[in-house]
Formats: structure tokens, sequence, C-alpha cells
């Protein structure tokens, strides 16, 4: 019984140490945000985002839809000029629903959405669960962080920026 108590805890040590192995510390105020890997839903290279202003970053579809849902009351031209950027996780996904289903949808948003495929260009971006992740830049670093889980919350601090969408 002793060598399966010694072999059991020598296992959980194993898998402790390789999920502490994994952890990010997140990006917090004063640190450099890159995306110069990151492609949008169209394949397009990131640039330098010398424009770059505020970063929504979202990771899973409840956040998805609570940035689109937001951006329908905006003007997105924000988006197009590079001073909003908005970045997606997709990593967890599986790969044929992104290639088949989900990228094909994103190529019908008029703005960009910059996709990490593998989770690692967006490991350090700080998250809440079930939150929007809105990072402001200067000089492309955060000067701060919040979090949003409510859409009439979100428009109403991208149309500080932004402006609002026009009425049709």
């Amino acid at each position: 019984m002793s060598s399966f108590l010694r072999f059991t805890t020598l296992l959980l040590c194993c898998f402790s140490f390789n999920a502490t192995a994994d952890a990010v510390t997140p990006l917090a105020a004063g640190d450099r945000v890159d995306f110069a890997q990151l492609q949008d839903q169209h394949s397009n290279g990131f640039g330098t985002g010398e424009k770059m202003a505020l970063v929504l970053f979202v990771r899973g579809m409840k956040t998805k839809d609570l940035v689109s849902d937001s951006l329908a009351g905006i003007n997105t031209a924000c988006l197009n000029e590079g001073q909003v950027v908005y970045v997606a996780d997709i990593s967890k996904m599986p790969g044929f629903i992104a290639r088949m289903v989900a990228i094909p949808r994103m190529r019908e948003y008029p703005y960009p959405i910059w996709l990490d495929r593998q989770g690692k260009v967006t490991a350090a971006l700080p998250v809440q669960e079930d939150a929007v992740s809105v990072l402001t830049i200067a000089q492309r670093k955060i000067s701060q962080v919040e979090y949003f889980v409510d859409v009439a919350a979100l428009t109403q601090r991208l149309s500080v920026l932004c402006g609002v969408a026009a009425q049709h």
C-alpha cells in the first residue's frame, strides 16, 4: 500500500508541476502589447499598431457575442483605422470549425478581427471569466485594464472613442 501511495503522490506532483509550468503572468499597466504575429479574418497581417488606443480582447463565445452586440451601436470606423483593435483567441475552437464555419462568418464583418489561432500571442492578456477585457493603450503599452460584462456599458465605453453608429 505504501508504494501505491508514493506512486500516487509522485503522479500528483508531476501534474501540479505541469499546471504551474503552463501558467502565465497576466500583463498589467506598463507592459507592452505586441500583435505583430496576428492575422485578421482575411489573412491580413497586423502591422505596426501605431494608432492603437484600445484593445478589445475576447476568449469564448459569450464575450464574442457581447462585443458584436456592442459594436452594432458604435461607428466601427475606429476599428478599420486601427484605433480600436479587436482581438479574439480562437485557439480552443476545433480547427475544422474555425476554418469551415467561424472564420467565413467573421469575413462578413466590416471591420478586422485579429485572430490568435494558437493562443500564444494572447496567453498573457488579462482576462476575467465571461468578461470582455478592454485595454487602454498608450505608446503600445497598457495604461489601464477594464472588464465588461454588459453590452450597454461596453457600448458607452467604446462610443467615447468611436462615436455612435449612424442611424439608418
